[in-house]
């Protein structure tokens, strides 16, 4: 077997040209908001392989195909590169995959993408800041991050499809219950056709205003899209004195159609174990998707908490049909299938 090397460079917002760059070296900034502007990619090998590629490029769209170091993207025009696809060509091209990771505005690093599949964000007028590129032999997998190789803008849903709402039931007079939207800011957490920091904070919000109606003090992590330290989060549940933290997340999977809802809870905490069977049956009855189960776990929100602590997953932002359950009245379900749980903790 021959030898391969990728070689690449860029040009970045207000630093002109970077590289080159080499077999999974970064190419552009992560954490400065500088766009990536432009890239050239070229192979250095003795074998029969050659490589094209594409890009999305603001207010022009996807560009037309280049080839070994031509320029694509623009320089001087202040347009930001949106999307990309990689792809070998050549004799030899069966034999390997090229692998691409970016990072991305608002998403930071997303999954590899390999062989002419796009990678980035399309029609969200988000900037790509960073490129990564390594050709491996077939048989080598990349291992998946935790959100999307490729975003693209969809067509606002329908209206939602109002939920009959919950009769204020229970008296949780004298209860303080930290409610923690995982996640925020610079960190999205999982993300599909929604951002798993938005649904968090959806369903918190709700969450607390069902909670303080029946008596409950409240206390929140964030109450907006702000980036809150995950080792901050305990603490502000405990300096309140709360009885019970409840962290709401959703799932992420690198496969679409993964579904379901589960709870975790810290291992062999009886009254940790007790509200997380509660809630997950609140949220089994409500929701109705598929019960992956509860989950004892050592989990920094959980761990760390003074009092029972359970981390929610009642479904996956990276499912589509999760993602349109959760905006057409999936949301408030969650909501009332986390008060029943609660409820019935203290009833």
């Amino acid at each position: 077997m021959g030898y391969v090397n990728v070689i690449y460079d860029g040009h970045v917002q207000d630093v002109g040209d970077v590289g080159p760059f080499k077999n999974g070296e970064l190419c552009g900034t992560t954490g400065k908001s500088k766009r990536l502007e432009a890239v050239k990619i070229w192979l250095e090998t003795d074998l029969d392989l050659g490589i094209e590629y594409e890009g999305q490029i603001q207010d022009i769209g996807w560009d037309a195909t280049k080839k070994a170091g031509e320029l694509c993207g623009t320089q001087g025009q202040g347009k930001r590169l949106e999307s990309i696809r990689i792809r070998l060509t050549g004799g030899d091209a069966d034999k390997y995959d090229i692998y691409y990771g970016v990072h991305a505005e608002n998403y930071g690093n997303m999954n590899w993408a390999m062989n002419g599949e796009s990678t980035g964000t399309e029609g969200m007028s988000l900037r790509l800041e960073g490129i990564k590129i390594i050709i491996a032999p077939k048989g080598i997998v990349m291992s998946p991050d935790t959100v999307q190789k490729f975003i693209k803008a969809e067509p606002k849903p329908a209206a939602p499809t109002p939920v009959a709402p919950a009769d204020p039931t229970g008296n949780l007079s004298g209860k303080i219950i930290c409610i923690n939207p995982g996640h925020g800011g610079s960190d999205p957490g999982a993300c599909g056709d929604l951002r798993e920091s938005d649904m968090n904070l959806t369903v918190a919000l709700r969450l607390g205003q069902l909670l303080a109606e029946r008596g409950a003090s409240v206390v929140y992590t964030r109450t907006t899209d702000d980036h809150v330290y995950l080792s901050d989060r305990p603490i502000i549940a405990n300096n309140a004195g709360a009885d019970i933290f409840v962290s709401i997340h959703h799932n992420g999977s690198n496969d679409s159609n993964a579904s379901g809802t589960c709870v975790i809870c810290y291992p062999g905490s009886d009254a940790g174990i007790r509200l997380a069977t509660l809630c997950l049956n609140g949220l089994y009855s409500r929701l109705g998707l598929q019960q992956r189960g509860l989950i004892q776990r050592d989990d920094s929100d959980v761990t760390y908490t003074d009092m029972p602590a359970v981390i929610t997953e009642a479904s996956f932002a990276s499912s589509p049909a999760d993602c349109a359950l959760f905006q057409n009245g999936g949301a408030e379900l969650e909501a009332l299938g986390l008060l029943d749980g609660i409820i019935a903790y203290y009833g």
